[in-house]
């Protein structure tokens, strides 16, 4: 399927996170007190004469049953897991449609209520509802069974990866009551029943049509379609209403003249959105959030445009995983990843290797972070009907759940899968195309084939000086390719290397194999270098149209054995816990962070040395910085094309010596021991 270079990305966000009451519809989190026990408590409750094992664990949602043992030696466990809640239903909710909205379950859920059946997921990473409406008994509580399990199994997707999956109900949870029998979908797809199709977006006009989806279970008798768009100051800037209700659903066009654009981190500008649906005339439901229009294509030559004006994606791919909580994260630990990510200067997220938390995705739009997006279809395909249907939901499932999205610009279909994949890829290519034509398919791939041609744009997973070749590598091998494929348009979607927290040299060697990889020893200062040398390619060459390091964060892997920790991938740039910045972090920051200046003085956490000589670098943000050394100086050095000054072979003093790194914007200094 042939695509045009420009693309119209225009995008209305509404989301599919629904703390509010509003109208007649409630909507309550229901997090706080789960039992849970570690076995698949099959809901017996039909047959009373058949003993169970009841929960013995109250916790607090978001949960996973890894929390303890996902770092551990002997392997986190993989297997079931069941929770339980009792929910009050009381006599006045007769007449409405009562639903459980489950932001994320991992892997499979399968859902009860009052011991019956209600729905299955198979997905890990995206969110679903179920309703429980046909099952509630009214005035009394209700008891909710989840039984998960996170083992492997060979028809969901990801097969294999180089990274963990945690049991549990690892996200928020929400219950749901409509306010009579018509509502807006909860049941689409995962999503709030809200898809909009982004037609245009400039200065002068932005077009679309959305798509409510509704459900009832009488009639749509009287009913109408809202839909009302106001700006940051409550103006309203645009509506629309129709009656017209066919196939549970209704289509409105819609028009905002004007628009003030949404300019990734410069502007993120964001309009607030109500879609309301009444029966004669009183509200029964509505969905509200907030909306970005934009636009943006890909040239070949000349990389990623936003509305019209050339942006270079400085980009970070994330896991969604913490020390101590594994993948049960709060706003807090959204926050401060995102903190951290804003502070470095990067402008992208790789969302990396599925679909993240419906929080991310809407702090992405308020930050101005450009998404990549992508289902976890990773490393390997075994063919079979049973995966490429799930590989389907999950493709689906994403891309209804986030296609309203500002930041959003890129579907991922699949990720370092070596071969046998084309024709499935070829169908999920076809399938972002006609579900969202606005926006761009992509792949990462480190394997050459023809599978590399079946997405709209491509990157490339390279670690040169890190897994192979040396850490100026790079940038031949892009030229090499651009020049081979010149119609190709190709980013970056993985580099870095591996880094320990109190790991050292003096004086850092690149050149990557597996001594270096897979052995203990990940010194910071190389690590350092292979972001040095990668930058500088990257940024020359303006047919990337974006990069994205590996990794923003360490993250669990049980298949590694490597570095200064068992079961850890090291090559974040932060450490697991987020409490140590490494060097390369700074790096990043001095290139990337604009508002906030740097002077940053690398390998201080070196302060027992057995070597008397050394190189010595620094990071600034412009200009040059002068280098001190036990109160003598040493001289000024210009910053080189990506912010850095070095003075190669210093001698260091036997005993202490202090090194302080000056600039115009500040200074930096350490204390290093020299124990010949």
């Amino acid at each position: 399927m042939k695509r045009k270079d420009l693309l119209a990305g225009l995008v209305l966000f509404l989301s599919a996170a629904m703390p509010f009451t509003a109208g007649a519809k409630e909507v309550t989190n229901i997090n706080s007190q789960w039992g849970f026990k570690a076995v698949a408590l099959i809901p017996w409750g039909v047959y009373p004469h058949v003993r169970v094992p009841e929960c013995d664990t109250i916790v607090n949602l978001p949960n996973t049953w890894n929390e303890k043992d996902f770092m551990s030696d002997k392997g986190f466990r993989k297997g079931e897991g069941s929770y339980e809640k009792k929910i009050m239903i009381p006599e006045s909710d007769k007449g409405r449609r009562i639903f459980i909205h489950f932001e994320g379950v991992s892997q499979t859920a399968n859902v009860f209520c009052n011991y019956k059946k209600v729905g299955e997921h198979r997905n890990a990473y995206t969110a679903f509802t179920v309703e429980i409406t046909n099952q509630v008994e009214y005035g009394k509580e209700n008891k909710i069974t989840v039984i998960c399990d996170n083992s492997h199994q060979l028809d969901i997707a990801p097969i294999a990866g180089d990274f963990n999956i945690y049991g549990g109900i690892y996200r928020d949870v929400w219950l749901e009551k409509s306010a009579e029998s018509a509502c807006i979908s909860p049941l689409f797809y995962g999503s709030n029943g809200v898809i909009l199709h982004q037609k245009s977006a400039d200065a002068n006009q932005a077009r679309l049509q959305a798509e409510v989806h509704l459900s009832t279970t009488t009639d749509y008798k009287g009913c109408t379609v809202e839909l009302q768009i106001t700006d940051a100051t409550g103006k309203v800037v645009a509506s629309q209403q129709t009656p017209n209700i066919y196939n549970d659903k209704c289509v409105m066009n819609i028009e905002v003249q004007h628009p003030h654009l949404w300019q990734g981190t410069t502007d993120p500008y964001l309009y607030n959105v109500v879609a309301v649906l009444k029966r004669n005339g009183k509200e029964i439901d509505r969905v509200e959030d907030q909306t970005g229009f934009r636009s943006y294509y890909i040239d070949a030559d000349k990389g990623f445009f936003l509305n019209g004006k050339h942006l270079k994606l400085h980009g970070v791919s994330r896991h969604q995983e913490w020390a101590g909580v594994a993948t049960a994260l709060t706003t807090k630990e959204h926050d401060t990843d995102l903190n951290l990510i804003q502070d470095m200067g990067a402008n992208a997220i790789r969302m990396a290797h599925y679909p993240q938390a419906q929080y991310m995705i809407q702090q992405a739009d308020k930050r101005g972070f450009v998404v990549w997006e992508e289902i976890p279809f990773v490393s390997h395909y075994i063919p079979s009907e049973s995966f490429d249907n799930n590989l389907r939901e999950d493709l689906r499932e994403m891309i209804y759940q986030n296609i309203n999205h500002p930041s959003v610009c890129f579907w991922g279909i699949f990720n370092e899968v070596s071969g046998g994949q084309n024709k499935i890829a070829a169908e999920l290519n076809d399938m972002v195309h006609q579900i969202d034509p606005s926006r761009v398919s992509t792949s990462a791939t480190c394997f050459e084939g023809d599978f590399n041609f079946i997405s709209d744009v491509l990157g490339w997973n390279r670690y040169f000086g890190w897994y192979n070749g040396k850490d100026t590598d790079l940038g031949p091998f892009l030229d090499e390719w651009h020049k081979a494929h010149p119609y190709t348009k190709i980013g970056i979607s993985e580099y870095g290397a591996g880094s320990g927290l109190t790991q050292h040299v003096a004086i850092a060697h690149t050149g990557g194999g597996h001594k270096m990889t897979m052995g203990r020893f990940h010194p910071m200062e190389n690590q350092t270098a292979v972001h040095h040398n990668a930058l500088l390619d990257i940024q020359k060459r303006d047919f990337v149209w974006g990069s994205f390091i590996w990794n923003m964060f360490d993250f669990g892997s049980s298949m590694r054995t490597e570095g200064e920790f068992n079961n850890l991938n090291d090559k974040g740039l932060v450490s697991h816990d987020r409490k140590v910045k490494k060097d390369a972090f700074y790096f990043y920051r001095a290139n990337w962070n604009q508002t906030s200046p740097t002077t940053f003085l690398c390998s201080k956490g070196y302060t027992d040395r057995k070597e008397d000589v050394t190189d010595i670098i620094g990071f600034v943000s412009d200009g040059s910085a002068t280098l001190y050394l036990n109160g003598k100086k040493i001289g000024t050095q210009k910053a080189d094309e990506v912010h850095t000054v070095s003075w190669k072979n210093v001698r260091l003093q036997k005993g202490k010596n202090e090194v302080v790194l000056k600039s115009a914007h500040g200074q930096d200094r350490a204390t290093w021991n020299v124990n010949l």
